[in-house]
């Protein structure tokens, strides 16, 4: 258990860590003052896939001193959050304008969106029992991927900027 432990705070400190580091990216790529969609939906995106790992974990390592199913338990709460996302963010991605589509296009979206369906079957074999052995190797791993997917986030949040034309973006031309 002590490993168990270890590497499950280990996936907090990172989560927490890149959390933070998107909050500055976010206040930097607002500096007029006002949000565009493709930034707020591109942020919204980057806390979500980096909190969620470390708030499981949070969870797992509660579980793990009380009960001998924590994995499972933490396994079918992964599966939930997982779903809720794969409904959410396809939803949000709509409200991107079209010009900046490439930002959330389909490139980036179908493996990712792809990566979180395989990650939701594995919890939820994990939590259902069907898989028997390495259920701790199958949930730490998933929650790395999570955090990975992240990572690429942080780093297109970063490259791929939306352009700017004329002074004024689509979103800030609509609310005049």
């Amino acid at each position: 258990m002590t490993e168990a432990t270890d590497l499950l705070s280990t996936v907090v400190e990172f989560s927490i860590g890149l959390a933070g580091f998107s909050g500055v990216v976010g206040i930097f790529i607002n500096r007029s003052g006002q949000w565009i969609h493709v930034d707020r939906f591109r942020v919204t995106n980057l806390l979500v896939m980096s909190l969620t790992p470390g708030f499981l974990s949070f969870v797992t390592l509660g579980l793990l001193p009380i009960t001998e199913s924590a994995i499972q338990i933490s396994s079918a709460i992964f599966a939930a959050v997982i779903a809720l996302i794969l409904i959410i963010i396809p939803r949000a991605r709509t409200k991107v304008p079209a010009r900046d589509q490439s930002l959330v296009g389909l490139h980036i979206f179908v493996p990712m969106s792809a990566t979180f369906l395989v990650v939701l079957i594995l919890q939820l074999l994990v939590a259902a029992a069907v898989i028997n052995s390495y259920e701790f190797t199958i949930y730490y791993y998933s929650l790395v991927v999570i955090l990975l997917l992240a990572v690429v986030q942080f780093a297109r949040l970063i490259l791929a900027r939306p352009k700017v034309s004329s002074g004024k973006t689509e979103d800030e031309s609509c609310e005049s």
